[in-house]
Protein backbone atom coordinates (compact mmCIF):
# COMPACT_ATOMS: atom_id res chain seq x y z
CA UNK A 1 0.00 0.00 0.00
CA UNK A 2 3.08 2.25 0.39
CA UNK A 3 2.95 3.69 -3.29
CA UNK A 4 -1.27 4.11 -3.08
CA UNK A 5 -2.42 7.91 -3.66
CA UNK A 6 -4.30 7.13 -0.24
CA UNK A 7 -1.10 6.64 1.59
CA UNK A 8 0.23 9.85 -0.50
CA UNK A 9 -2.22 11.92 0.94
CA UNK A 10 -2.63 10.51 4.36
CA UNK A 11 0.61 11.43 4.70
CA UNK A 12 0.46 15.08 3.75
CA UNK A 13 -2.15 15.85 6.45
CA UNK A 14 -1.62 17.36 10.05
CA UNK A 15 -2.91 15.08 13.10
CA UNK A 16 -5.62 18.06 12.90
CA UNK A 17 -6.92 16.78 9.47
CA UNK A 18 -6.87 13.38 10.31
CA UNK A 19 -9.08 14.21 13.46
CA UNK A 20 -11.36 15.58 11.43
CA UNK A 21 -10.93 13.01 8.59
CA UNK A 22 -12.29 10.10 11.25
CA UNK A 23 -15.15 11.92 11.86
CA UNK A 24 -15.51 12.15 8.45
CA UNK A 25 -15.07 8.92 7.38
CA UNK A 26 -17.53 7.50 10.64
CA UNK A 27 -20.14 10.00 9.24
CA UNK A 28 -22.81 7.31 7.61
CA UNK A 29 -23.77 10.81 5.32
CA UNK A 30 -20.31 10.25 3.39
CA UNK A 31 -19.49 6.08 4.45
CA UNK A 32 -22.04 3.38 5.57
CA UNK A 33 -18.66 0.82 4.99
CA UNK A 34 -17.40 -0.37 8.01
CA UNK A 35 -14.53 -1.63 6.67
CA UNK A 36 -13.56 1.26 5.15
CA UNK A 37 -13.84 2.85 8.78
CA UNK A 38 -11.79 -0.25 9.92
CA UNK A 39 -9.32 0.34 7.75
CA UNK A 40 -8.71 4.15 8.00
CA UNK A 41 -8.29 3.91 11.50
CA UNK A 42 -5.68 1.29 11.51
CA UNK A 43 -3.99 3.57 8.42
CA UNK A 44 -4.56 6.92 11.42
CA UNK A 45 -2.43 4.77 13.57
CA UNK A 46 0.40 4.64 11.46
CA UNK A 47 0.68 8.69 10.87
CA UNK A 48 2.44 10.29 9.81
CA UNK A 49 5.32 7.93 9.29
CA UNK A 50 3.62 5.51 7.58
CA UNK A 51 6.68 2.36 8.02
CA UNK A 52 6.63 0.30 5.32
CA UNK A 53 6.55 -2.91 6.65
CA UNK A 54 3.22 -1.62 8.91
CA UNK A 55 0.99 -0.92 5.64
CA UNK A 56 1.22 -4.28 3.24
CA UNK A 57 -1.64 -5.22 2.00
CA UNK A 58 -1.30 -8.47 3.63
CA UNK A 59 -0.44 -7.42 6.97
CA UNK A 60 -3.09 -4.82 7.29
CA UNK A 61 -5.89 -7.23 6.23
CA UNK A 62 -4.85 -9.65 9.08
CA UNK A 63 -4.49 -6.86 11.41
CA UNK A 64 -8.12 -5.69 10.47
CA UNK A 65 -10.23 -9.16 9.62
CA UNK A 66 -7.91 -11.54 11.41
CA UNK A 67 -11.18 -14.21 10.83
CA UNK A 68 -11.06 -13.67 7.12
CA UNK A 69 -8.52 -15.18 4.65
CA UNK A 70 -6.53 -12.43 2.56
CA UNK A 71 -8.20 -11.55 -0.44
CA UNK A 72 -6.00 -9.28 -2.73
CA UNK A 73 -9.94 -8.53 -4.88
CA UNK A 74 -11.82 -7.39 -1.22
CA UNK A 75 -8.47 -5.13 -0.10
CA UNK A 76 -8.42 -3.23 -3.31
CA UNK A 77 -11.98 -2.99 -3.37
CA UNK A 78 -11.80 -1.52 0.56
CA UNK A 79 -8.78 0.78 -0.19
CA UNK A 80 -10.42 2.46 -3.42
CA UNK A 81 -13.64 3.39 -1.39
CA UNK A 82 -11.36 4.88 1.07
CA UNK A 83 -9.62 6.94 -1.05
CA UNK A 84 -12.65 7.71 -2.77
CA UNK A 85 -14.41 9.46 0.61
CA UNK A 86 -10.90 10.94 1.67
CA UNK A 87 -11.16 12.95 -1.69
CA UNK A 88 -14.96 13.82 -1.30
CA UNK A 89 -12.68 15.26 2.37
CA UNK A 90 -10.72 17.16 0.62
CA UNK A 91 -13.37 18.60 -1.69
CA UNK A 92 -15.71 19.12 1.30
CA UNK A 93 -12.55 21.32 3.34
CA UNK A 94 -12.04 23.26 0.41
CA UNK A 95 -15.28 24.13 -0.14
CA UNK A 96 -15.38 25.04 3.28
CA UNK A 97 -11.97 26.95 3.20
CA UNK A 98 -13.73 29.58 1.10
CA UNK A 99 -16.02 32.29 3.65
CA UNK A 100 -18.15 32.89 1.89
CA UNK A 101 -18.71 29.93 -0.72
CA UNK A 102 -21.51 28.37 1.45
CA UNK A 103 -23.46 31.69 1.99
CA UNK A 104 -23.37 32.08 -2.14
CA UNK A 105 -24.94 28.58 -2.69
CA UNK A 106 -27.47 28.69 0.17
CA UNK A 107 -28.70 31.86 -1.62
CA UNK A 108 -28.59 30.05 -4.86
CA UNK A 109 -30.85 27.35 -3.42
CA UNK A 110 -33.12 29.97 -2.20
CA UNK A 111 -33.61 31.29 -5.32
CA UNK A 112 -34.18 28.22 -7.22
CA UNK A 113 -36.90 27.83 -4.39
CA UNK A 114 -38.89 31.44 -4.71
CA UNK A 115 -37.73 32.04 -1.56
CA UNK A 116 -36.24 35.79 -2.08
CA UNK A 117 -37.61 37.29 1.31
CA UNK A 118 -34.91 35.21 2.55
CA UNK A 119 -32.51 35.48 -0.06
CA UNK A 120 -32.60 38.82 -0.26
CA UNK A 121 -31.55 38.54 3.95
CA UNK A 122 -28.55 36.36 3.21
CA UNK A 123 -27.30 38.36 0.80
CA UNK A 124 -27.45 41.68 2.86
CA UNK A 125 -25.87 39.44 5.91
CA UNK A 126 -22.44 38.59 3.23
CA UNK A 127 -22.29 41.83 1.56
CA UNK A 128 -21.82 43.52 5.31
CA UNK A 129 -19.28 40.90 6.20
CA UNK A 130 -17.57 41.77 2.73
CA UNK A 131 -17.58 45.41 3.36
CA UNK A 132 -16.07 45.02 7.23
CA UNK A 133 -13.21 42.87 5.63
CA UNK A 134 -9.99 44.84 5.42
CA UNK A 135 -8.00 43.04 2.54
CA UNK A 136 -9.72 43.40 -0.64
CA UNK A 137 -8.50 40.47 -2.59
CA UNK A 138 -9.36 39.09 -6.05
CA UNK A 139 -12.01 36.43 -3.56
CA UNK A 140 -13.61 39.89 -2.64
CA UNK A 141 -14.47 41.43 -5.92
CA UNK A 142 -15.40 37.65 -7.28
CA UNK A 143 -17.91 37.48 -4.36
CA UNK A 144 -19.18 40.78 -4.54
CA UNK A 145 -19.83 40.05 -8.59
CA UNK A 146 -21.77 37.01 -7.07
CA UNK A 147 -23.94 38.80 -4.96
CA UNK A 148 -24.58 41.46 -7.40
CA UNK A 149 -25.82 38.40 -9.90
CA UNK A 150 -27.95 37.08 -7.44
CA UNK A 151 -29.66 40.46 -6.69
CA UNK A 152 -30.24 40.86 -10.12
CA UNK A 153 -32.08 37.46 -10.19
CA UNK A 154 -34.35 38.91 -7.59
CA UNK A 155 -34.10 42.56 -9.28
CA UNK A 156 -35.80 40.65 -12.67
CA UNK A 157 -38.68 38.92 -10.59
CA UNK A 158 -39.66 42.14 -9.04
CA UNK A 159 -38.72 45.09 -11.63
CA UNK A 160 -42.36 46.76 -12.95
CA UNK A 161 -41.45 50.50 -14.67
CA UNK A 162 -44.28 52.58 -14.38
CA UNK A 163 -42.62 55.79 -15.03
CA UNK A 164 -39.19 57.67 -16.17
CA UNK A 165 -38.17 57.33 -12.09
CA UNK A 166 -38.41 53.61 -12.81
CA UNK A 167 -35.60 53.04 -15.32
CA UNK A 168 -32.51 50.84 -13.98
CA UNK A 169 -29.76 53.16 -12.28
CA UNK A 170 -26.17 52.72 -12.09
CA UNK A 171 -26.17 50.37 -9.36
CA UNK A 172 -26.73 47.60 -12.45
CA UNK A 173 -23.01 48.92 -13.34
CA UNK A 174 -22.07 47.08 -10.05
CA UNK A 175 -21.70 43.47 -11.12
CA UNK A 176 -19.62 44.32 -14.06
CA UNK A 177 -17.16 46.32 -11.61
CA UNK A 178 -16.45 43.99 -9.56
CA UNK A 179 -15.87 41.15 -12.46
CA UNK A 180 -13.31 43.85 -13.80
CA UNK A 181 -11.36 44.08 -10.46
CA UNK A 182 -11.57 40.48 -10.37
CA UNK A 183 -10.27 39.59 -13.44
CA UNK A 184 -7.64 41.85 -13.44
CA UNK A 185 -6.17 40.98 -9.90
CA UNK A 186 -6.25 37.45 -11.20
CA UNK A 187 -5.16 37.91 -14.32
CA UNK A 188 -2.27 39.80 -12.93
CA UNK A 189 -1.23 37.24 -10.19
CA UNK A 190 -1.17 34.78 -12.93
CA UNK A 191 0.81 36.52 -15.46
CA UNK A 192 3.29 37.01 -11.93
CA UNK A 193 3.47 33.29 -11.75
CA UNK A 194 4.25 32.67 -15.44
CA UNK A 195 6.55 36.07 -16.02
CA UNK A 196 8.42 34.34 -12.07
CA UNK A 197 8.59 30.91 -13.34
CA UNK A 198 10.89 32.39 -16.55
CA UNK A 199 13.79 33.04 -14.01
CA UNK A 200 14.33 29.23 -13.74
CA UNK A 201 12.84 26.88 -16.00
CA UNK A 202 13.42 27.63 -19.79
CA UNK A 203 10.16 28.94 -20.86
CA UNK A 204 8.69 31.82 -22.32
CA UNK A 205 4.93 32.78 -21.98
CA UNK A 206 3.07 34.94 -24.42
CA UNK A 207 1.60 37.12 -21.65
CA UNK A 208 -0.51 38.84 -24.92
CA UNK A 209 -3.02 40.69 -22.53
CA UNK A 210 -0.20 42.28 -20.18
CA UNK A 211 0.60 45.44 -22.63
CA UNK A 212 -3.30 46.15 -22.98
CA UNK A 213 -3.85 46.02 -18.94
CA UNK A 214 -1.01 48.31 -18.14
CA UNK A 215 -1.75 50.63 -20.90
CA UNK A 216 -5.31 50.40 -19.49
CA UNK A 217 -4.56 50.95 -15.48
CA UNK A 218 -2.49 53.60 -16.61
CA UNK A 219 -5.22 55.34 -18.55
CA UNK A 220 -8.82 54.71 -18.52
CA UNK A 221 -8.63 52.04 -15.74
CA UNK A 222 -6.87 54.26 -13.03
CA UNK A 223 -8.97 54.06 -10.76
CA UNK A 224 -8.81 50.31 -9.56
CA UNK A 225 -5.33 51.00 -8.56
CA UNK A 226 -6.81 52.61 -5.93
CA UNK A 227 -7.37 48.79 -4.99
CA UNK A 228 -3.64 48.08 -2.84
CA UNK A 229 -3.83 44.68 -4.19
CA UNK A 230 -3.72 45.46 -7.55
CA UNK A 231 -2.10 48.16 -7.54
CA UNK A 232 1.65 46.45 -6.06
CA UNK A 233 0.54 43.70 -9.02
CA UNK A 234 1.20 46.54 -11.41
CA UNK A 235 4.17 47.51 -9.74
CA UNK A 236 5.67 44.15 -9.61
CA UNK A 237 4.41 43.86 -13.42
CA UNK A 238 6.91 46.86 -14.07
CA UNK A 239 9.58 45.32 -12.25
CA UNK A 240 9.21 42.02 -13.83
CA UNK A 241 9.40 43.99 -17.18
CA UNK A 242 12.65 45.93 -16.34
CA UNK A 243 14.86 44.56 -13.54
CA UNK A 244 16.90 47.95 -13.75
CA UNK A 245 14.11 49.80 -11.96
CA UNK A 246 15.85 49.80 -8.38
CA UNK A 247 13.27 52.36 -7.31
CA UNK A 248 10.33 50.02 -7.97
CA UNK A 249 12.58 47.24 -5.91
CA UNK A 250 13.10 49.54 -2.78
CA UNK A 251 8.99 50.41 -2.89
CA UNK A 252 7.95 47.17 -3.15
CA UNK A 253 10.00 46.06 -0.30
CA UNK A 254 8.69 48.44 1.97
CA UNK A 255 5.14 48.26 0.87
CA UNK A 256 5.41 44.25 1.53
CA UNK A 257 6.88 44.11 4.58
CA UNK A 258 4.32 46.59 6.39
CA UNK A 259 1.34 45.35 7.84
CA UNK A 260 -0.83 48.47 7.36
CA UNK A 261 -0.68 47.26 3.42
CA UNK A 262 -3.95 45.62 3.25
CA UNK A 263 -3.38 42.76 1.19
CA UNK A 264 -3.64 39.14 2.02
CA UNK A 265 -0.68 36.43 3.21
CA UNK A 266 -0.12 34.53 -0.36
CA UNK A 267 -0.26 38.31 -2.30
CA UNK A 268 2.54 39.51 0.17
CA UNK A 269 4.88 36.04 -0.16
CA UNK A 270 4.07 35.62 -3.87
CA UNK A 271 5.21 39.82 -4.55
CA UNK A 272 8.52 39.71 -2.20
CA UNK A 273 9.13 36.26 -3.97
CA UNK A 274 9.17 38.32 -7.07
CA UNK A 275 11.39 41.65 -5.60
CA UNK A 276 14.07 38.68 -3.99
CA UNK A 277 14.31 36.64 -7.48
CA UNK A 278 14.66 40.07 -9.22
CA UNK A 279 17.27 40.87 -6.55
CA UNK A 280 19.46 37.17 -7.77
CA UNK A 281 19.55 38.82 -11.03
CA UNK A 282 21.04 42.10 -9.60
CA UNK A 283 23.70 39.70 -7.52
CA UNK A 284 24.35 37.97 -10.80
CA UNK A 285 25.32 41.72 -12.30
CA UNK A 286 27.80 42.12 -9.19
CA UNK A 287 25.84 44.33 -6.92
CA UNK A 288 26.28 42.30 -3.52
CA UNK A 289 24.04 44.76 -1.81
CA UNK A 290 20.76 43.18 -2.98
CA UNK A 291 22.03 39.49 -1.07
CA UNK A 292 21.74 41.44 2.17
CA UNK A 293 18.36 42.35 0.65
CA UNK A 294 17.27 38.86 0.01
CA UNK A 295 18.03 37.89 3.49
CA UNK A 296 16.66 40.83 5.12
CA UNK A 297 13.24 39.40 3.13
CA UNK A 298 13.38 35.84 3.99
CA UNK A 299 14.32 37.06 7.58
CA UNK A 300 10.55 38.99 7.40
CA UNK A 301 8.84 36.03 6.02
CA UNK A 302 10.33 33.71 8.47
CA UNK A 303 9.64 36.21 11.44
CA UNK A 304 5.88 36.22 9.89
CA UNK A 305 5.39 32.21 9.47
CA UNK A 306 5.11 33.52 5.45
CA UNK A 307 8.01 31.11 4.41
CA UNK A 308 5.47 28.13 3.55
CA UNK A 309 2.83 28.05 0.88
CA UNK A 310 0.57 26.54 3.36
CA UNK A 311 0.30 27.79 6.66
CA UNK A 312 1.87 24.75 8.72
CA UNK A 313 3.33 22.80 5.80
CA UNK A 314 6.66 22.18 5.27
CA UNK A 315 9.53 24.92 4.99
CA UNK A 316 10.21 24.37 0.70
CA UNK A 317 13.65 22.71 0.01
CA UNK A 318 14.78 25.42 -2.18
CA UNK A 319 13.48 28.86 0.28
CA UNK A 320 16.10 26.79 2.76
CA UNK A 321 18.75 26.35 0.82
CA UNK A 322 18.52 30.16 -0.86
CA UNK A 323 18.71 31.47 2.78
CA UNK A 324 21.82 29.68 3.82
CA UNK A 325 23.63 30.63 0.49
CA UNK A 326 22.51 34.16 0.56
CA UNK A 327 23.52 34.20 4.56
CA UNK A 328 27.28 32.65 3.91
CA UNK A 329 27.43 34.91 0.60
CA UNK A 330 27.28 38.23 3.14
CA UNK A 331 29.20 35.92 6.18
CA UNK A 332 26.43 35.57 8.42
CA UNK A 333 28.02 31.98 9.35
CA UNK A 334 26.64 31.70 13.11
CA UNK A 335 23.28 33.04 11.66
CA UNK A 336 23.55 29.78 9.39
CA UNK A 337 24.12 26.91 11.86
CA UNK A 338 21.49 28.22 14.27
CA UNK A 339 19.11 28.43 10.86
CA UNK A 340 19.91 24.78 9.87
CA UNK A 341 19.42 23.22 12.97
CA UNK A 342 16.65 25.12 14.00
CA UNK A 343 14.65 24.41 10.67
CA UNK A 344 15.45 21.75 8.49
CA UNK A 345 13.70 19.40 10.54
CA UNK A 346 10.60 21.62 9.31
CA UNK A 347 11.62 20.28 5.47
CA UNK A 348 9.42 17.21 3.66
CA UNK A 349 10.94 14.53 5.15
CA UNK A 350 12.16 13.08 1.82
CA UNK A 351 14.86 16.02 1.41
CA UNK A 352 15.62 16.48 5.31
CA UNK A 353 18.77 14.89 5.45
CA UNK A 354 19.90 15.74 1.82
CA UNK A 355 19.23 19.57 2.27
CA UNK A 356 20.71 19.04 6.01
CA UNK A 357 23.94 17.62 4.31
CA UNK A 358 24.09 20.30 1.68
CA UNK A 359 24.03 23.24 3.81
CA UNK A 360 26.56 22.14 6.13
CA UNK A 361 28.96 21.11 3.13
CA UNK A 362 28.11 25.25 2.18
CA UNK A 363 28.69 26.09 5.61
CA UNK A 364 32.08 24.32 6.04
CA UNK A 365 33.47 25.19 2.54
CA UNK A 366 33.26 28.89 3.93
CA UNK A 367 34.34 28.17 6.75
CA UNK A 368 37.25 26.81 4.51
CA UNK A 369 37.43 22.96 6.53
CA UNK A 370 36.98 21.56 2.36
CA UNK A 371 37.41 17.89 3.78
CA UNK A 372 34.74 18.07 5.98
CA UNK A 373 32.56 20.13 3.06
CA UNK A 374 33.72 17.27 0.86
CA UNK A 375 32.41 14.69 3.62
CA UNK A 376 28.65 16.15 3.71
CA UNK A 377 28.57 17.05 -0.01
CA UNK A 378 29.03 13.36 -1.25
CA UNK A 379 25.72 12.39 1.17
CA UNK A 380 24.00 15.00 -0.88
CA UNK A 381 21.38 12.71 -3.27
CA UNK A 382 18.63 15.23 -4.78
CA UNK A 383 16.44 14.17 -7.46
CA UNK A 384 15.29 17.61 -9.01
CA UNK A 385 16.68 19.76 -11.52
CA UNK A 386 18.02 22.96 -10.01
CA UNK A 387 19.31 20.95 -6.57
CA UNK A 388 21.52 18.93 -8.61
CA UNK A 389 23.25 21.66 -10.46
CA UNK A 390 23.83 23.28 -7.12
CA UNK A 391 25.44 20.30 -5.91
CA UNK A 392 27.61 20.13 -8.87
CA UNK A 393 28.98 23.81 -8.33
CA UNK A 394 29.54 23.28 -4.96
CA UNK A 395 31.67 19.80 -5.60
CA UNK A 396 33.67 21.42 -7.95
CA UNK A 397 34.54 24.54 -6.05
CA UNK A 398 35.13 21.97 -2.99
CA UNK A 399 37.78 19.89 -5.12
CA UNK A 400 39.21 23.10 -6.73
CA UNK A 401 39.93 24.11 -2.84
CA UNK A 402 41.55 20.68 -2.19
CA UNK A 403 44.32 21.05 -5.45
CA UNK A 404 42.17 18.30 -7.17
CA UNK A 405 42.94 19.18 -10.53
CA UNK A 406 42.33 16.61 -12.79
CA UNK A 407 39.09 15.86 -10.72
CA UNK A 408 37.71 19.31 -10.88
CA UNK A 409 38.10 19.29 -14.61
CA UNK A 410 36.32 15.81 -15.40
CA UNK A 411 33.51 16.90 -13.07
CA UNK A 412 33.59 20.22 -15.61
CA UNK A 413 33.45 18.40 -18.54
CA UNK A 414 30.52 16.18 -17.83
CA UNK A 415 28.58 19.17 -16.34
CA UNK A 416 29.42 21.07 -19.43
CA UNK A 417 27.50 18.08 -21.40
CA UNK A 418 24.88 17.77 -19.44
CA UNK A 419 23.66 21.19 -19.47
CA UNK A 420 23.61 21.33 -22.88
CA UNK A 421 21.89 18.56 -23.13
CA UNK A 422 19.36 19.54 -20.31
CA UNK A 423 16.11 21.37 -22.13
CA UNK A 424 14.43 22.03 -18.86
CA UNK A 425 16.97 24.59 -17.66
CA UNK A 426 16.13 28.10 -18.37
CA UNK A 427 18.27 30.65 -21.06
CA UNK A 428 19.42 32.72 -17.93
CA UNK A 429 20.33 29.68 -15.74
CA UNK A 430 22.47 27.89 -19.04
CA UNK A 431 24.00 31.31 -19.49
CA UNK A 432 25.18 31.14 -15.14
CA UNK A 433 26.19 28.13 -15.20
CA UNK A 434 28.03 27.62 -18.84
CA UNK A 435 30.10 30.93 -17.63
CA UNK A 436 30.88 29.33 -14.20
CA UNK A 437 32.25 26.26 -15.83
CA UNK A 438 34.49 28.28 -19.10
CA UNK A 439 36.42 30.97 -16.26
CA UNK A 440 37.04 27.56 -14.15
CA UNK A 441 38.28 25.50 -16.40
CA UNK A 442 40.77 28.61 -17.47
CA UNK A 443 41.82 28.59 -14.14
CA UNK A 444 42.63 25.34 -13.76
CA UNK A 445 44.93 26.07 -16.34
CA UNK A 446 45.92 28.65 -15.57
CA UNK A 447 47.94 27.31 -12.28
CA UNK A 448 50.39 25.23 -14.81
CA UNK A 449 50.64 27.68 -17.78
CA UNK A 450 53.33 29.92 -18.86
CA UNK A 451 51.20 32.73 -19.52
CA UNK A 452 47.91 32.61 -18.39
CA UNK A 453 46.97 36.30 -18.70
CA UNK A 454 45.76 36.55 -15.34
CA UNK A 455 44.53 40.08 -15.44
CA UNK A 456 42.60 39.53 -18.23
CA UNK A 457 40.96 36.52 -16.97
CA UNK A 458 39.70 39.00 -14.14
CA UNK A 459 38.66 41.73 -16.13
CA UNK A 460 36.64 38.75 -18.24
CA UNK A 461 35.24 37.50 -14.97
CA UNK A 462 33.86 40.97 -13.97
CA UNK A 463 32.18 41.84 -16.97
CA UNK A 464 30.70 39.02 -17.19
CA UNK A 465 26.77 39.99 -16.58
CA UNK A 466 25.70 36.35 -15.61
CA UNK A 467 28.08 33.98 -14.02
CA UNK A 468 27.85 31.76 -10.68
CA UNK A 469 30.18 32.18 -7.75
CA UNK A 470 31.88 35.11 -9.48
CA UNK A 471 33.63 36.45 -6.50
CA UNK A 472 35.20 33.41 -5.62
CA UNK A 473 36.63 33.16 -9.40
CA UNK A 474 38.00 36.29 -9.03
CA UNK A 475 39.71 35.20 -5.53
CA UNK A 476 41.22 32.26 -7.06
CA UNK A 477 42.43 34.69 -9.86
CA UNK A 478 43.65 36.75 -7.01
CA UNK A 479 45.73 33.57 -5.28
CA UNK A 480 47.27 32.67 -9.18
CA UNK A 481 48.54 35.51 -9.61
CA UNK A 482 50.29 35.98 -5.61
CA UNK A 483 52.00 32.61 -6.26
CA UNK A 484 53.55 34.16 -9.47
CA UNK A 485 54.68 36.84 -7.66
CA UNK A 486 56.09 35.00 -5.22
CA UNK A 487 57.41 32.24 -6.85
CA UNK A 488 59.83 35.09 -8.78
Amino acid sequence: MEKTFLVEVLKKLSSKQMKELSEFVQSPFFNKNESVTHLFEYLRKQHPEFKTENIQKELVHEKIFSSAEFNDSFMRTVIFKLTSVVEQYLAYTDFKSGDNTESIHLINSLLDMNIDNEAKRQISSVEKKLNAGKISNSAHYKYHYELEKLKHIIYSRTYRPVTVKDKPDETLLEESNHLTAFFLISILQRYRYLLNKSFTVNSKYNADLLPVIISYLEGEGKRYLEIPALSLLYKQMLLLNDYSREDIIAELTEKLTDKNTLIDDQDRRDGLTVVSNVCIEKGYEGKDEYYRHMLNIDKYLISENLHTRIKGGYFEKEVFSNIVTIALRINETDYVKDFIEKYYKMLEPDVQLSTYYYSYSKLYFKMRDFNKALEYIVKVSYSDMHSKYTVRVTEIMIHYELNNTETVLTLLENFKKYIQNDKLLSAGHKKIMSNFIKYTQILCKAKYSANPKLKELKQNITSTDQISNRIWLLNKADEIMKLRKSSK
